[in-house]
């Protein structure tokens, strides 16, 4: 069985925002911390929405951070197997 290794810092990060209050502080934030971060903002649906995230990624998989929600740092330096 081969395992193929994944370094979370080589995926998409998408942001994913609608409403929430302190998004545009949060986006800072994050593209601070994952500066090839990626924006998805006011899709309608939470359907909608997520794969409006997934068409924004260039990569095949890709990292969600939903717009309440501040990463740890420490998560950009993990492995995936």
């Amino acid at each position: 069985m081969h395992t193929e290794t994944v370094d979370i810092a080589d995926l998409d990060v998408v942001f994913l925002t609608y409403d929430e209050p302190k998004k545009e502080e949060f986006w800072i934030h994050i593209q601070n911390l994952v500066p090839w971060a990626k924006r998805v903002d006011g899709i309608k649906g939470s359907d909608a929405a997520h794969k409006a995230a997934a068409n924004a990624s260039d990569t095949d998989r890709f990292i969600l951070i939903d717009g309440d929600n501040l990463p740890d740092p420490e998560f950009f330096n993990l492995q995936l197997t």
